[in-house]
């Protein structure tokens, strides 16, 4: 109890702003305002949340990456950077923080307890959205508490004087009670919109829009839910919330870029590198100063980002770019040309890329449509690596010697962020909890096509699957919903894609059933490589021998179309049925290829990983999807596919952690899962 003290003490305060400085909070007042009764005012309230949520950011960052398996220490990192990469982390550790979170938690449970949700501007109800959206920062920080801590102290009253911590008895509670606690009030505020629209405001001599700064409620509920292993709410939730905004998996791609000269000559020559209409995938999911109040604003960028300040003086500051050898704070403060190279790109870099992520993107397939202006083909480049990987690289000639940094924080002439959230964080973790429903062909069209009323075609998408798509998940039902529907369609300019293009793929290759990027083949891929992960340990896969099957129906039409002593009409009756069911075979063969559905979903699961690792590495959510993961196939959900298959052994999450994350040294059992919790202070 008295650790649990130290922290409430120093999160007791609820601390708030200036008029000209919206995120520089004075840390040393007490909000003494026993209502937040006016229309306007609660702005500087939210903005102590959000000077919160800044430290919560940063710490959630540095904890996820540096205990994941994409990034890693280098000579020059301090020790608590080595202490979280090897699990040797103690509560001396300066990551090791809870309160950070907790401050978020103290400071939306005392605007929550105290804001006026009646007042209004004619009509409108001007607080309920702005109330939903603390609702959803509070629910984020306790998500984050229980993927770090395991169970944690679990209030909703503020906290505001000493003796009212040392005599509360709020319960210990796991990541499942949090969400039974708090998913019942979210469910009410799930159709509420996104606060302060189109509202702008400068920290330092920057501009960073508020209703980029928010998280949505069916985003935070989906998350919750897919923690849980509620996959099928995490999906609605998901679909809610991309439907009703209008996001979609845009056609983004990433340059193909040439890395050393060689490599040109090493193309076969019906590849011509091409580049790309508009803006690059890197390009794209670097914006943040557009609104959710468009197709094209809300499909590329973020969705939630935090930013920092730009200048101790402005508020908070991060070091997470100079860990990641960029300093922000030098670069700004100083005209480029009086700039020192050394100074702004950092030689003592602690923090790089680790062999996993470079072997992981290199390893990448490249899928193309052939130069040929006659009969253009779809092929592909083998191991050529993914392109969104060379995209993050930024190339600097340091005394005449090209050298490569990461440039997932080099930001030059805007605030330092970190993002939460961009609508592929939504699309891939709505694959994720379609995966594990028993859809694993639904998960790969997400990362193939893109879901669209085409898929009905495809011949990897199963008939269950598009029933689905068309009742539960709704995406390519029928029912006219107009603007929205058509956004769905598979036809016009603005249609979804599949993300997998964003680094592996010209503007054809991946997509339609001609393309070689073919679910039956990834999944046999992975399979493979699973084998040998775990090569001597159990580990068995179920084979079943779908090309009998086939064959077998196959005979049986011809047997039937011979027989002469059938009437026509029950010939007819009988071919139109072994016609829908080799319809069927073949459908499921295309997806499932010889394997079990449970096997197939395990595999298309690791694939989700991989994708993940491409699409939001260095972002800080890689250890809680790994951690998530492991749970997904120790069989912690509650959907009827959760769990591994039986020939794969006990506790395959863990021991598939384990091995993800075995270079680190780690000298902590992480095949045990108490193992991936901090200790809290």
């Amino acid at each position: 109890m008295k650790k649990i003290i130290l922290f409430f003490a120093g999160v007791m305060t609820l601390m708030v702003s200036s008029c000209d400085d919206m995120l520089d909070v004075d840390g040393g007042r007490q909000v003494e305002m026993p209502e937040i009764n006016q229309k306007t005012d609660s702005l500087f309230y939210v903005a102590g949340i959000m000077q919160a949520m800044q430290q919560a950011a940063e710490v959630y960052v540095i904890q996820n990456e540096m205990r994941g398996d994409l990034a890693t220490t280098t000579v020059h990192s301090d020790r608590n950077l080595q202490e979280l990469a090897n699990f040797s982390a103690t509560t001396t550790n300066k990551y090791d923080s809870a309160y950070v979170y907790y401050k978020v938690v103290n400071n939306c449970n005392y605007y929550l307890a105290h804001r006026d949700t009646a007042l209004y501007d004619g009509a409108y109800n001007v607080t309920l959205d702005e109330y939903a959206a603390v609702l959803s920062y509070r629910a984020w920080a306790y998500l984050q508490l229980a993927r770090t801590y395991g169970k944690v102290k679990f209030f909703t009253h503020p906290l505001t004087s000493l003796s009212q911590i040392e005599n509360d008895n709020s319960p210990m509670l796991d990541i499942e009670g949090i969400v039974n606690e708090l998913a019942p009030q979210l469910i009410q505020f799930r159709n509420s919109g996104i606060p302060y629209s189109n509202s702008t405001s400068k920290l330092g001599d920057y501009e960073f829009i508020w209703e980029r700064c928010c998280i949505p409620v069916n985003v935070i509920l989906g998350e919750l839910y897919l923690e849980v292993g509620r996959y099928s709410d995490a999906a609605k939730c998901y679909y809610e919330f991309l439907f009703r905004n209008k996001i979609l998996a845009e056609d983004m791609r990433s340059l193909f870029n040439i890395r050393y000269t060689g490599e040109i000559v090493d193309l076969p020559n019906d590849f011509t590198p091409g580049g790309v209409s508009g803006m690059t995938w890197i390009t794209r999911t670097d914006l943040v100063t557009t609104t959710l109040s468009s197709v094209n604003g809300t499909s590329s960028g973020a969705i939630t980002y935090i930013p920092m300040a730009d200048k101790s003086l402005n508020g908070y500051t991060t070091e997470i770019p100079k860990l990641f050898g960029f300093d922000y704070y030098y670069y700004n403060s100083h005209p480029e040309s009086e700039q020192i190279i050394d100074s702004v790109y950092l030689k003592n870099k602690q923090i790089v890329a680790s062999d996993v992520y470079n072997l992981l993107a290199d390893s990448a397939d490249y899928y193309y449509q052939t130069n040929d202006p006659i009969d253009p083909q779809l092929s592909v480049l083998k191991r050529v690596g993914d392109m969104r990987a060379r995209a993050r690289i930024d190339v600097i000639n340091r005394d005449n010697v090209r050298e490569e940094i990461l440039q997932t924080y080099i930001t030059k002439k805007a605030l330092p962020r970190v993002v939460l959230y961009r609508p592929s964080t939504i699309w891939l973790h709505l694959a994720e909890a379609l995966n594990r429903m028993g859809y694993p062909d639904a998960a790969f069209a997400i990362l193939k096509d893109g879901i669209t009323d085409n898929m009905r075609s495809y011949q990897y998408v199963r008939d269950e699957t598009w029933n689905m798509l068309t009742t539960e998940i709704p995406f390519c039902s029928n029912d006219g919903r107009s603007e929205q529907s058509q956004l769905f369609s598979g036809t016009g300019t603005n249609h979804n894609y599949g993300i997998h293009r964003h680094g592996c793929s010209d503007q054809y290759g991946i997509s339609g059933d001609k393309s070689l990027y073919k679910m039956s083949v990834e999944v046999e891929k992975k399979i493979a490589e699973l084998q040998d992960i775990f090569d001597g340990e159990q580990w068995n896969v179920s084979v079943v021998d779908r090309a009998a099957d086939i064959q077998a129906v196959e005979a049986e039409i011809d047997a039937v179309g011979n027989d002469a002593s059938m009437s026509d009409e029950e010939k007819t009756r009988r071919l139109k049925e072994l016609d829908a069911r080799l319809a069927k075979l073949n459908k499921e063969f295309n997806s499932l290829g010889k394997w079990s559905l449970q096997d197939v979903i395990n595999a298309v699961e690791d694939i989700i990983c991989d994708e993940y690792a491409m699409e939001f590495a260095f972002e800080g959510s890689r250890f809680a999807d790994l951690a998530r993961l492991a749970r997904n196939k120790n069989g912690k959900g509650t959907g009827g596919y959760s769990g591994s298959p039986a020939g794969y052994g006990a506790n395959f999450g863990g021991r598939w952690l384990a091995k993800k994350l075995a270079f680190k040294n780690p000298v902590k059992d992480l095949t045990v899962e108490s193992n991936w919790y901090l200790d809290m202070k």
